[in-house]
């Protein structure tokens, strides 16, 4: 059994940042890792190769750097990795990156193809679902749980969905983008990942894939950013800890009353004996209840 592991190197979420000019995602100098959902990934098919004795081989689209994904999953348990690296492929929209893969994926078919539910640089959850329809090969998306059947001709999974879960099973050559609960979060060790430089990447570049590279990157990408700008906060952001209750509702109201805020508690004014304890209690649970 042959498995295929879409994962991609995005830049860590709390230092992501956007070139305005380009409409991109900064990633030179930013410190990235392997997406989460794709670590999940990782972790099945991990999972499935000690259960079937699959043969596991990760597969990334991106710049130079990428390659340091393709070490990880490999320490993760991988045998290999493929890593689509062109400028050709640079500016790609979700359209643009699923043709990529989907090319390199059709030069040695998997039997299963993993990838996580949405990349947290951009949460389309699009890449996969289209992936899957270029190979035209059913799909189930979402998925908390995969197994194989004792045949290991399909698969079933329940998936995620806006009003629960629903079970689905479909023969194979599949592909399924897996959520939390997929499975079991591997870590590797700093053995595991040494070793791993010593396994070969096999580098693919845009002629690998097309005789027409007009396919790939910014030119076979329908969609692109139109503007990026900034959503300001106006909150002051004060935050209270470690404080006597009594305390902090004082200080709240206070606050409230400063700013010209009326009408809190029964009959629009204070609390039944005067005091602003029972007011501010009210207030305190409207709005720290999110």
């Amino acid at each position: 059994m042959k498995i295929a592991v879409l994962i991609k190197q995005v830049p860590v979420v709390s230092m992501l940042k956007f070139d305005n000019e380009t409409r991109r995602v900064e990633r030179e100098g930013v410190p990235t890792e392997v997406n989460p959902y794709d670590v999940l990934g990782l972790s099945l098919a991990a999972r499935l190769k000690s259960e079937v004795g699959a043969e596991v081989t990760a597969v990334t689209m991106g710049p130079p750097q990428a390659a340091d994904a393709l070490v990880q999953a490999v320490a993760m348990g991988a045998d290999g990795g493929v890593h689509l690296n062109d400028r050709a492929f640079a500016g790609a929209d979700t359209l643009a990156t699923a043709r990529a893969l989907s090319a390199a994926l059709r030069l040695d078919m998997p039997d299963l193809i993993i990838c996580g539910r949405h990349t947290t640089d951009a949460e389309t959850a699009q890449v996969g679902p289209e992936v899957a329809e270029m190979l035209d090969v059913p799909q189930i998306t979402a998925a908390s749980r995969v197994e194989l059947s004792a045949d290991g001709r399909s698969i079933t999974a329940p998936r995620l969905t806006d009003d629960g879960f629903e079970e689905l099973e479909c023969e194979l050559p599949a592909l399924v983008s897996v959520t939390d609960g997929a499975a079991e979060e591997l870590y590797p060790s700093r053995e595991d990942m040494e070793r791993a430089q010593l396994v070969g990447v096999r580098t693919l570049t845009a002629v690998d894939l097309a005789d027409d590279a007009s396919g790939f990157g910014a030119s076979g990408s329908p969609t692109w950013v139109d503007d990026i700008y900034a959503v300001e906060s106006a909150r002051e952001g004060i935050v209270v800890r470690d404080t006597a209750v009594e305390e902090a509702v004082a200080g709240m109201m206070e606050y409230l009353e400063a700013r010209g805020v009326r009408g809190f508690g029964p009959g629009g004014g204070r609390g039944a004996e005067g005091g602003e304890a029972g007011v501010g209690r009210t207030a305190w649970g409207d709005m720290g209840g999110g």
